[in-house]
């Protein structure tokens, strides 16, 4: 496996397979290959797969964010990489950032799979009362301010 392509397409099917810390390796090689090359244009999505990686395998530092975000803002038209950077904001409990992180992914592609799966998780909302009118629907905005007035003058209470 020579190309820094090989070494990324190997790398997403450990990830795939949650072996994080052997696809970090392939994400690695990915990225010094590539720099190897001479690229004027270095593949963001290497880098950013290789943070998102270090992360899932450790901890989330500054450096595996730091490496997501350069990624995410050098490519910004790539919802893919919107999401890794979110992924790595929620596993670091950076709530607001992956919120604001997906919304701006959802922007680039509304139907995007796997930022609407993460924001049914690390969204902070509660679900609407009545689903069925959606989350919008004037009804289901009053009684939500009336559940979220009781519930704060309930807490006042105690």
């Amino acid at each position: 496996m020579a190309d820094a392509h090989s070494h990324f397409k190997a790398g997403l099917k450990l990830l795939a397979q949650r072996k994080y810390q052997e696809a970090t390796g392939f994400f690695k090689e990915a990225m010094r290959l590539d720099n190897e090359s001479g690229a004027m244009r270095p593949q963001m999505r290497y880098r950013s797969y290789f943070g998102l990686c270090r992360a899932l395998a450790d901890r989330p530092t500054h450096d595996h964010l730091r490496l997501c975000k350069e990624a995410a803002d050098a490519d910004n038209f790539d919802p893919v990489l919107q999401l890794n950077l979110a992924k790595v904001y929620a596993r670091a409990g950076r709530t607001t950032q992956a919120l604001a992180t997906i919304q701006r992914g959802l922007r680039l592609d509304p139907g995007h799979e796997g930022l609407t799966e993460l924001l049914a998780k690390v969204d902070r909302r509660a679900p609407p009362i009545l689903p069925r009118l959606g989350r919008d629907h004037a009804i289901n905005r009053s009684i939500g301010r009336l559940r979220t007035l009781s519930l704060f003058r309930g807490s006042r209470a105690s």
